[in-house]
């Protein structure tokens, strides 16, 4: 009987992981479709009139921002253990976890952010954070969106 109860609520928190996970995709596509910005112009003295400075990423990518990453959110696919204590590493597979500082945040359920290192693209370590005893979902945010997997934290 306890077995299947651990089941239910692993089921139920999987459901709400899912349909945070929607709701945020859903949000962010609705802000890239109603956020247009204006190209930038200057006035230059040799040519007496307007021009503009908007360029392409690949001939001027520091006007791009976070061309270092990845245009689509980061995605876990594993999570070594996946239980773990207060101070544990853990580490954390993946795909699309860009260049060090394209990952802003890992953590442990609300409110619990831990130190992580960005070992690669695909590979990240963190340490499990202070914080209560049990099923916790673990988030990787990256610089477009997030992806989480659950986590017993014993």
């Amino acid at each position: 009987m306890k077995i299947t109860g651990t089941v239910r609520v692993i089921g139920i928190l999987t459901a709400l992981v899912f349909a945070c996970q929607t709701g945020v995709t859903m949000a962010a596509d609705k802000t890239k479709k109603t956020r247009k910005s204006k190209p930038a112009v200057a006035v230059t003295k040799a040519s007496g009139g307007i021009q503009s400075t908007k360029a392409k990423a690949a001939e001027s990518p520091g006007l791009t921002k976070g061309a270092n990453c990845n245009q689509q959110g980061p995605k876990v696919k594993k999570v070594v253990p996946d239980e773990g204590k207060t101070g544990e590493k853990v580490t954390i597979t993946g795909d699309r976890f860009g260049k060090p500082g394209c990952v802003s945040m890992v953590s442990f359920g609300p409110g619990s952010p831990a130190k992580f290192t960005h070992v690669d693209d695909k590979t990240l370590t963190a340490v499990v954070p202070d914080g209560k005893k049990g099923l916790e979902i673990l988030t990787v945010t990256g610089a477009v969106g997030e992806d989480s997997k659950p986590f017993l934290r014993k």
